[in-house]
């Protein structure tokens, strides 16, 4: 990719946007091919999930993450290159896609922090196929967004990106792209404060489940004992409908008040309706020559008070069941990164992470990451992993859609987004629930091996619904 300097690019007005156009232009008649120009302006405050509510499209692909208490969060929409893939090798062709045009981008602005500039947002299914007919997302979609919003360490950035064919109007892309970064750096709510008017909370009907959860655990603890597997991760899909529509943004807003410590989320296509969550889970961070990644697994509910809370917490990390769970997922990742060939994996001693309704067992890894190896090549190797699927992995994953009798999509998949130098960050949607019109469907899972218990294993799914279901109701 071809960076222009900010200082060539000083007077930020129509005329010198042209002139950076001319240049994008002249490459593509020369190589008689589509560039793209990348444009980041830094500005004053935004809200990237307020700036996606208010100008999202439908029909056209969206993305959002917020880390509240990192002080990250990243919205974008429509596409100027998207891409869908399926089967083995859908990351790495996906690398090879957003690499190629990568190539074809010349970029300008304030172009320091991660997530600026010319950048890829992914959505991935837990499924490598799709073979599905009707309403599924496909297996793996990149794509470089029109528009996208930066908030990180309290600084805000606007960028907008454009596609230009050798015989494109550049006065009318320059009046586009200006237009765009006006509406994303001035946003402003014209409508009053107290002209809101609070709404009662939805009124949700009675839970529908196609599988009787405790039948499909028992079933696996007797595959379990069979058959070579050590792990398998069971989850449930459980529908209710609305007595109006549901909006994902105010349930968006409420997971990210509520939930600091996670990635909120919003995942869109050109269907209609919208994944939404928040997840603990983070799968893997790209900075520098460095990579962080986790296991995650192992649960327990919260304390009333300090004591109570202190107990099931060392509980949780004495538990014999919980610790082979918690090391099956541990072992599994290191094995995975050394098959890349990154044997200076570091492991950080289990603790516990908190958040405001359960606990979780939480192992950081990290590692030194080559110049060669792109995260998506990290991403191939890594997803799904036993945390959501199972341990091996060859013979497990075969038996979940069994069990289940449903597609996953979206959740327990991948979300992220990548910049041109490698650099980004990963995360696995769960605690999720995809809102279409007065329907909902929400997601939860819970890792099997020798000795769970079905009616545990359900009670730990239940505990893990209740985070969406009461935020729901306060939508």
């Amino acid at each position: 990719m071809r960076i222009i300097p900010v200082e060539n690019f000083p007077s930020r007005d129509e005329a010198a946007l042209v002139s950076f156009l001319e240049r994008c232009k002249s490459e593509a008649r020369r190589k008689g091919s589509p560039y793209f120009g990348s444009i980041t302006v830094e500005t004053n405050f935004v809200d990237p999930l307020a700036i996606l509510e208010t100008i999202r499209e439908e029909g056209n692909p969206l993305w959002y993450v917020e880390r509240p208490s990192e002080e990250f969060a990243l919205s974008c929409g429509e596409a100027v290159a998207y891409q869908e893939f399926s089967g083995h090798a859908r990351f790495s062709e996906a690398r090879h896609f957003a690499t190629e045009v990568f190539s074809q981008t010349i970029a300008t602005g304030d172009l320091a922090p991660g997530g600026a500039g010319p950048t890829f947002a992914l959505a991935a299914t837990f499924e490598e196929h799709n073979d599905l007919h009707g309403d599924h997302p496909a297996p793996l979609a990149v794509f470089m967004p029109r528009w996208q919003v930066l908030r990180k360490g309290g600084r805000h950035y606007a960028i907008a990106n454009a596609k230009i064919e050798p015989d494109s109007n550049l006065t009318e892309i320059a009046q586009s792209i200006w237009a765009a970064h006006g509406r994303l750096s001035h946003f402003r709510n014209e409508t009053e404060i107290s002209s809101f008017v609070q709404l009662p909370p939805p009124i949700l009907s009675p839970q529908r489940e196609q599988n009787d959860y405790e039948k499909i655990v028992a079933k696996a603890l007797d595959l379990l004992n069979a058959e070579s597997f050590d792990k398998i991760v069971l989850s449930r899909k459980i529908t209710l409908d609305s007595d109006r529509s549901l909006s994902p943004f105010s349930l968006a807003h409420q997971l990210r008040e509520r939930f600091p410590d996670c990635h909120t989320f919003c995942l869109g296509d050109h269907r209609p309706g919208m994944l939404v969550g928040a997840t603990p889970e983070n799968l893997l961070r790209a900075q520098g020559d460095r990579i962080e990644t986790e296991a995650l697994a192992g649960t327990t509910a919260r304390g009333d008070n300090a004591g109570i809370d202190a107990q099931l917490g060392q509980t949780l990390l004495g538990d014999e069941k919980e610790a082979r769970e918690h090391r099956f997922v541990v072992e599994s990742i290191v094995r995975r990164l050394r098959a890349l060939g990154l044997k200076n994996c570091e492991e950080g001693r289990p603790r516990l992470l908190r958040l405001s309704n359960l606990q979780h067992v939480r192992t950081p890894l990290r590692a030194n990451l080559p110049k060669d190896l792109h995260p998506l090549d990290i991403l191939a190797e890594l997803h799904p992993t036993p945390a959501i699927g199972g341990s091996p992995r060859g013979s497990a994953l075969p038996r979940v859609s069994e069990l289940e009798g449903f597609s996953r999509d979206w959740y327990s998949g991948v979300a992220g987004w990548f910049d041109h130098e490698g650099e980004g960050e990963f995360v696995v949607p769960l605690r999720c629930g995809h809102l279409k019109g007065k329907q909902v469907a929400l997601y939860a899972g819970s890792g099997i091996v020798k000795g769970s218990d079905p009616v545990k294993e359900k009670n730990e799914t239940d505990l893990k619904f209740a985070a969406m279901l009461e935020s729901l109701q306060r939508t």
